[in-house]
């Protein structure tokens, strides 16, 4: 993984444990559960696959068309959850180690996604609350895969986390 590829996540990961941090605050949390997380993910991966409805719905003659930046904006969001499951759960595995080699990276997922993309797109959404280690890198891969760049990612992450700080302040 490029570096700075390790300090977009990094990144990401510090803007949702600023928000996490106020969220629980706000709503008196000391913890987040996995179900919790798990539940919210698969929602959120709903609200993605919705957005792709128009590759895959074959019944409805006046579906629109798949619209790449709504699609992407809710990518933001499942990233949101894996990012907070990384944060709770997670090894942090793609971090160097002492010699400065990567430990992981979404890479290393690729053919993991290319086998359960074979699998249907289905199949590779919902991988992503069957890995308890490494959900995150995966997504990364999966992203990669749908034709998402970490750079596309990364931008329309911190756009969704600049307005989910700005709900928060307003009382959402």
């Amino acid at each position: 993984m490029k570096d700075s590829e390790l300090r977009m996540i990094e990144t990401m990961l510090k803007k949702r444990d600023e928000l996490n941090l106020a969220i629980m605050k706000e709503y008196g949390l000391t913890t987040i559960s996995k179900e919790q997380i798990d539940l919210a993910t698969l929602d959120e991966i709903g609200e993605f696959t919705h957005e792709l409805k128009g590759d895959w719905c074959w019944w409805k003659k006046s579906q629109e068309p798949v619209d790449r930046n709504k699609a992407l904006e809710e990518l933001a969001d499942v990233f949101h959850f894996a990012l907070i499951y990384e944060l709770f759960y997670g090894k942090r595995t793609y971090l160097l180690d002492d010699l400065g080699y990567d430990l992981e990276s979404p890479r290393d997922y690729m053919p993991m996604v290319q086998m359960d993309i074979g699998l249907g797109i289905a199949t590779a959404l919902t991988r992503i609350i069957d890995l308890a280690d490494s959900r995150l890198m995966y997504l990364l891969a999966l992203s990669e895969h749908l034709g998402f760049c970490l750079e596309e990612v990364y931008a329309a992450y911190m756009r969704k986390n600049a307005i989910n700080m700005e709900r928060l302040k307003e009382g959402y």
